[in-house]
């Protein structure tokens, strides 16, 4: 499976999970790194447009391919919060990718908030198989002006 995520040149080639160590997000607590990926460049690309400024949205994007085998484990989530989407988001989707990650488990599956129906993947960078998660390709992402509001 191919996945992807966009990124500041600078972090390109970064698959640490250390922004998400630092800042925390909607799946983990800071000071726990976790790997954000997207099933499409599209829904990587609306989840960078929604948590952006446009400020940031005009610096040096990349995309980031990475190849995700078929062999290794995908944990989906059988049963999600009631407002699980919500904006702010909640602690107890924090809990449960932080959870999963003090578990060990590699990929969770998760929906999107901005489109439910559309997944993300949460990849464990500190997990034995991570190795085996492979960088394809990091080139520029030029977005159109238009969804660039200044």
């Amino acid at each position: 499976m191919i996945l992807y995520r966009i990124t500041s040149r600078h972090h390109a080639h970064d698959l640490s999970g250390t922004g998400s160590m630092i800042y925390g997000g909607r799946w983990n607590k800071k000071g726990t790194r976790l790997l954000y990926t997207s099933c499409s460049l599209s829904l990587a690309a609306l989840e960078i447009i929604a948590n952006l400024s446009s400020q940031q949205l005009n610096r040096s994007l990349y995309c980031v391919e990475l190849y995700f085998p078929d062999q290794l484990p995908i944990k989906t989530i059988k049963k999600l919060p009631d407002n699980w989407n919500r904006y702010p988001y909640s602690g107890e989707t924090v809990s449960i990718g932080s959870d999963f990650i003090m578990k060990n488990g590699l990929c969770l599956k998760v929906p999107s908030a901005i489109i439910s129906t559309e997944f993300n993947y949460l990849i464990n960078p500190a997990h034995e198989d991570f190795h085996q998660v492979k960088l394809i390709d990091a080139r520029p992402l030029i977005l159109d002006k238009r969804l660039v509001v200044n």
